[in-house]
């Protein structure tokens, strides 16, 4: 007897869940009705939205680069953990710092982590024109040291990258 109960019961849920009509099931947890199908429009609609990235999270990509880079010559200048002497080593923790930053604010895609090393790029070529700029407050933020050792080796006014100076 408690068996036919049981498998009548279960007939019709089965009956109710392969109704044609029956669009959602309500869950108890949520305490909500919960669309059984999606349709694969909507589905594309969400991918197709999530794959685009928008400029402005690209402009603050670039800029994050390059307060990276700063930041890096921040470490080196200042704290002396790095030296001015291997500025590889500060473009690769600027690099790093980017993409740590990054992935704190969320810029996690490539075309983020793109921007990232882009800002990196054109703060290592163009950081040293801030400095000629500005000297009194680079050597107050960085060291003195720092400004001597940038006006020494760059002109104001120029790009310098990879060993290639091209005055403006």
């Amino acid at each position: 007897m408690a068996m036919t109960d049981q498998l009548s019961e279960f007939n019709l849920r089965l009956s109710r869940i392969a109704d044609p009509r029956n669009k959602s099931y309500y869950d108890p947890e949520l305490k909500m009705n919960i669309p059984k199908r999606v349709s694969k429009e909507y589905i594309n609609r969400k991918k197709a939205k999530a794959k685009q990235t928008g400029v402005s999270a690209l402009l603050i990509s670039v800029v994050l680069g390059a307060v990276s880079l700063m930041l890096s010559y921040l470490i080196s200048g200042r704290f002396h953990l790095l030296s001015l002497d291997s500025p590889v080593a500060i473009y690769v923790v600027a690099a790093i710092l980017a993409v740590l930053i990054g992935g704190m604010m969320r810029l996690k895609t490539m075309p983020h982590m793109g921007a990232q090393f882009a800002g990196v790029a054109v703060m290592i070529a163009g950081m040293h024109n801030l400095v000629w700029m500005f000297p009194d407050q680079f050597a107050a933020i960085y060291s003195p040291e720092f400004v001597s050792v940038v006006q020494a080796t760059t002109q104001a006014g120029s790009l310098t990258f990879m060993g290639a100076t091209i005055i403006l």
